[in-house]
């Protein structure tokens, strides 16, 4: 019994400093995760991504840390890194789809190719970004449709950002007869620009005879707006010109066709 007592003794203590490996280890683990999310803030990372990866860096600590506490009891710890990395591999196979939107995720949070109340056109839909989530990104459509896009979707093809730039140039192409005087209808479209408060005057506004077509002459109308009245223009812009085009005389042709029938004997 009494050449028991040293291995217990001995045995107590491995299971002291155990425990308070455990104890100070997760106090350890906190203050990184908590040190690294405000060094994450700092940085004016998103709230979001630190808020995930201080998580991740929490539970990695306190995976390194009761391995080192069973360590310390004697238990060998070999086999259980490598199950545990065989269980990593096993489930990252299996979640390859939401990893791979995961890093996506960071990729935008990280580049910020748009930002929340941007309209962007990504992943094969458009609409004003309402939620940039770790896996997904919400847009509300312009008919108020919310639609959810994985954020690996979003990242493998082009996005463009509508909002991106303070303004944005209306392109709207104006087709008119053949007979129709060049002059008289530059300085219409001229004077529609002129008039318009909304439109820019710097840039400046480019009315030129962009095209011969098949039935029109037509004509380039490019004009600068801010981003916001991109629409407002483009609709008012439209009615306008058709208004002024009947009241001036000017004609909007629409596509013809000339059949020639030839009597055969």
């Amino acid at each position: 019994m009494s050449d028991m007592l040293p291995d217990i003794a001995t045995y107590g203590w491995q299971v002291l400093i155990a425990v308070i490996i455990l104890v100070l280890g997760r106090l350890a683990a906190r203050y990184l995760s908590k040190f690294s999310e405000s060094l994450m803030e700092k940085g004016k990372m998103d709230s979001t991504l630190s808020h995930f990866l201080s998580g991740i860096i929490y539970y990695v600590a306190m995976t390194v840390v009761v391995i080192a506490a069973l360590n310390q009891l004697g238990i060998e710890t070999t086999s259980i890194v490598a199950v545990l990395a065989t269980a990593g591999l096993a489930v990252g196979l299996a979640l390859k789809d939401s990893l791979s939107n995961f890093a996506a995720g960071v990729m935008i949070i990280t580049f910020r190719p748009f930002a929340l109340g941007n309209f962007i056109e990504a992943g094969g839909t458009m609409g004003i970004v309402e939620v940039i989530g770790i896996f997904t990104t919400q847009l509300k459509t312009p008919d108020n449709k919310i639609i959810i896009v994985p954020n690996s979707g979003i990242i493998s093809g082009s996005i463009t950002n509508y909002s991106a730039k303070d303004t944005r140039r209306v392109d709207l192409t104006i087709g008119v007869s053949y007979k129709s005087d060049i002059k008289k209808v530059k300085d219409i479209l001229a004077d529609i620009a002129e008039k318009d408060a909304r439109i820019l005057k710097d840039p400046a506004v480019t009315i030129a005879l962009a095209e011969l077509g098949d039935s029109s002459l037509n004509f380039a109308f490019r004009l600068w707006v801010s981003s916001d009245l991109y629409w407002d223009v483009y609709f008012d812009t439209l009615e306008t010109v058709k208004n002024r085009f009947d009241e001036e005389g000017i004609s909007i042709p629409f596509p013809q066709m000339d059949v020639n029938l030839t009597k055969i004997n």
